[in-house]
């Protein structure tokens, strides 16, 4: 999950599908279906009937590389023929033909890789949504607050974010019987989900992240780091956010340090 407390930015979650069998290793490199094409011949074909013939006979991991790999419709748009007749040349040089199940394979690879992204768009899509009911059903009064805040390491009891400021935070994210559900810090959180630990950029106070975040941080000075264990109603209330393994109804606790205000 990517930047729980925030509404514009829902987490990043791993998407779940079957994984490939893996290839099976040859002895012996394919042989290429046909003789290789004149120079002649190539000079008499269009570039789009070039590149299908190289794609019909390329691995890959050469199309990658020679940065002819995709639709060829839309490759052809963007290279030059030049670039594909010395990509076909090469590739008879090297002698590294694909099979045609290697092809199948890979276009199978590529197939549900694209899949695969799709739903985790629409997981995040569904996230988002979930985040901004939740974060748009905590209590409008100002009433007792429903936050915790355990000051762990001072800041420089100088500068205080305002309402609107822009500031940097690191935090980890936590259900109530630790199990971690986001963070942009915890290092093997941040390796096991794919995530750079980067600081997470936000205006505090304007309702961009949930209102457990925006009302605790302004009572934060520079370079504190702090746990703060907020109430359901100032997190993600009643719906919770599921697709971030965060049940309804759930308090949650946050290691924050409030790294820098943005100017």
């Amino acid at each position: 999950p990517q930047h729980p407390p925030s509404r514009q930015s829902p987490p990043h979650l791993p998407c779940s599908h079957a994984a490939l069998p893996a290839r099976p290793h040859c002895g012996t490199a394919p042989q290429p279906p046909s003789p290789q094409l004149s120079a002649e011949a190539i000079e008499a074909m269009g570039k789009k009937e070039l590149l299908e013939a190289l794609h019909a006979i390329a691995p890959l991991a050469f199309l990658q590389e020679k940065k002819l790999a995709g639709n060829v419709a839309n490759v052809a748009k963007k290279a030059k023929k030049e670039d594909v007749t010395k990509a076909y040349e090469d590739l008879f040089k090297a002698g590294t033909f694909a099979s045609k199940e290697q092809i199948e394979q890979e276009a199978l690879e590529a197939s549900m890789k694209k899949a695969a992204i799709a739903e985790e768009k629409e997981k995040e899509k569904a996230a988002a949504a979930a985040a901004a009911a939740a974060a748009g059903s905590g209590p409008a009064d100002d009433g007792p607050k429903k936050f915790q805040r355990i000051c762990n390491k001072n800041g420089n009891k100088q500068n205080y974010p305002k309402k609107g400021d822009k500031v940097k935070v690191y935090y980890t994210g936590k259900l109530e019987d630790g199990t971690i559900f986001d963070s942009n810090q915890d290092s093997e959180w941040c390796k096991a989900n794919k995530r750079k630990p980067q600081p997470l950029v936000f205006k505090v106070g304007s309702g961009q992240v949930i209102r457990g975040w925006d009302e605790a941080l302004l009572e934060m000075s520079v370079g504190e780091h702090a746990t703060l264990n907020i109430e359901a109603d100032w997190a993600y209330g009643k719906k919770g956010m599921p697709a971030a393994g965060i049940p309804a109804n759930a308090n949650l606790v946050f290691e924050v340090e409030l790294a820098a205000l943005v100017n």
